[in-house]
C-alpha cells in the first residue's frame, strides 16, 4: 500500500447535546421573528427548511412546552392587534374586512402548521393539545369573532343583507356573505364550539320564519289564490338557490325549507282551495295549467295534498248530483245523463292525469267520488243500460272499429264504478 495515501481513521460519536433553555429561547425568538414575517406577509425571505429544522430541534431537545405556549402567545398578540382594527371599521366595509382578516389569518396559520408539523405529529399528539391550524382558528374565535363589537355586528349585517335580498333590494355579489358564514362554520368546527349555528343559524331560521308568516298574509289578503300559489314558487326557488350560493350546511337547508314550507303552504293550504283551486275545478278545461301548479306546490308537503283531493271529490260529487236531479225531474232522459257522467269522468280523469300527475291517492278518490253518487240511486244503472242498449242498436252505426272501442271503453270505466250490475 502506498505511504502516499490516507489512512481511514474511525472518529468517536460525538457526545449527545442537550440544548439549554438559553440556546431554547434564542431559537424561539428567530422563530417567533419568523412568524411576524409571515404575519406582515414577507415570508418570501423566510427559509422553511430552517424554520422548520428550528422547530424540530426544539421538540427534540424536550421544549415543546415552550414552543405551544410561545406561538399561542405570539399568535393572540397579532389578533390582538387585527381584532383592534376590525372593531372600529364601519358597518359598510365591516364584512369585506372580516373576510379579508379570516383568509390571511387561515394563510398564516397553514404556513406556521407546516413549520411546527413535527410538533403537531409528536408533542401535541403526546399532550393532548390542539393541533396548531386548529389553535390558530379557536384563538381566532375567543380574540376577534367574540369581540363585543364584533360578533352581534356582522350577524345583523348578514341578517340585514338577506333580508334586502328578499325585499328585492339588493342584487350584489353573495361572495362576503359566503365568506363570512363559512368562517363561521370552519370556526366552529376547529374547536366544537358550533358558533355558525349559535350566532347565526337560529337567528337566521327565526327572522325566516316571521318574514313569511308576514308576507304570506299579507299577500293572500290582497291577491288571488293563483297568484299566491305562483309567488310562493318563486320565493321557495329564491331560498333554495340562495342556500346553494351561500354554501349553507344541509341542516340549514332542510331546517329552512320546512319553515318556508309550513309558512307558504301548510298554514294557508285549506284558505288556496276554498278560494282557488276549488272555483278553478269548474272551469277544468282551460284552467289546467293553474289546477297543476296547485298541486306542484302542494306535493312539498304531502299532508296538504288531502286539501287537494276532498276538493275535486265534493265536485265530482256535486257534478252528479246535478245531473241525478236532472234525470229525476224529467229534465234529461237515460241517454243524456249517461253522456253528462261520460262527459264529468273525462273533464275530471283529464284532472288527474295533468293536474295530479297521475298520483294513485287522487286515481282512487275520483273512482270513489263517482261510485258514491251513481250508487245513490238505482236509476244510474238503468240510464247505463238503456244507453248501451240504444248504442249498440243505432249509436255506432258508420264509426270506425277504433271509434267503437273508444266508447264502449268509456262505458266499460263507468259500468265498473255501479255496485248493482244485475240490470245489465
Amino acid at each position: 500500500m502506498s505511504d502516499n495515501k490516507k489512512r481511514f481513521t474511525i472518529k468517536p460519536f460525538r457526545n449527545y447535546v442537550q440544548m439549554d433553555m438559553t440556546g431554547a429561547r434564542n431559537t424561539w425568538s428567530s422563530l417567533a421573528d419568523a412568524m411576524d414575517e409571515i404575519h406582515n406577509r414577507n415570508a418570501s425571505s423566510l427559509s422553511f427548511e430552517e424554520l422548520y429544522r428550528n422547530a424540530y430541534n426544539l421538540v427534540l431537545h424536550k421544549h415543546g412546552n415552550l414552543l405551544y405556549s410561545g406561538v399561542t402567545d405570539k399568535i393572540t398578540n397579532q389578533l390582538c392587534r387585527t381584532v383592534e382594527h376590525l372593531a372600529n371599521v364601519p358597518d359598510t366595509s365591516l364584512l369585506e374586512e372580516v373576510a379579508t382578516a379570516f383568509r390571511e389569518h387561515s394563510i398564516t396559520m397553514v404556513m406556521i402548521r407546516d413549520i411546527l408539523m413535527y410538533m403537531d405529529r409528536t408533542y401535541v399528539d403526546q399532550n393532548r393539545k390542539r393541533p396548531i391550524y386548529e389553535l390558530g382558528l379557536h384563538l381566532f374565535r375567543i380574540t376577534v369573532w367574540e369581540h363585543d363589537n364584533i360578533q352581534s355586528r356582522v350577524t345583523d349585517l348578514l341578517l340585514l343583507a338577506i333580508a334586502q335580498e328578499r325585499a328585492g333590494l339588493l342584487t350584489d355579489d353573495r361572495t362576503l356573505l359566503k365568506s363570512n358564514l363559512g368562517m363561521l362554520q370552519e370556526l366552529g368546527a376547529a374547536d366544537n364550539s358550533n358558533i355558525y349555528e349559535r350566532d347565526f343559524e337560529g337567528l337566521f331560521l327565526g327572522t325566516t320564519q316571521e318574514f313569511y308568516r308576514n308576507e304570506s298574509l299579507t299577500y293572500l289578503s290582497k291577491n288571488t289564490a293563483s297568484d299566491y300559489v305562483d309567488k310562493a314558487r318563486q320565493r321557495l326557488e329564491e331560498e333554495k338557490q340562495r342556500a346553494v350560493a351561500l354554501s349553507l350546511p344541509p341542516t340549514t337547508e332542510v331546517h329552512l325549507q320546512t319553515i318556508v314550507e309550513t309558512e307558504l303552504i301548510e298554514k294557508h293550504a285549506r284558505t288556496l282551495v276554498d278560494s282557488g283551486f276549488a272555483a278553478l275545478l269548474q272551469d277544468a278545461e282551460t284552467k289546467m295549467d293553474q289546477l297543476r301548479a296547485f298541486f306542484d306546490l302542494f306535493v312539498r308537503v304531502p299532508a296538504s295534498l288531502d286539501f287537494l283531493r276532498d276538493a275535486l271529490s265534493e265536485r265530482v260529487k256535486t257534478d252528479g248530483k246535478s245531473l241525478i236531479s236532472d234525470q229525476e225531474r224529467g229534465d234529461a232522459d237515460p241517454p243524456v245523463f249517461v253522456k253528462g257522467v261520460l262527459k264529468m269522468r273525462e273533464r275530471y280523469g283529464d284532472v288527474v292525469t295533468t293536474a295530479f300527475r297521475g298520483e294513485k291517492k287522487a286515481i282512487k278518490r275520483l273512482k270513489e267520488s263517482f261510485e258514491d253518487f251513481l250508487n245513490a240511486d238505482a236509476r244510474a244503472a238503468s240510464c247505463l243500460a238503456v244507453y248501451v242498449d240504444e248504442l249498440l242498436r243505432s249509436g255506432l252505426k258508420g264509426a270506425t272499429e277504433a271509434e267503437v272501442t273508444a266508447q264502449l271503453q268509456k262505458v266499460i270505466i263507468v259500468f265498473r264504478y255501479l255496485s248493482d250490475k244485475d240490470v245489465f
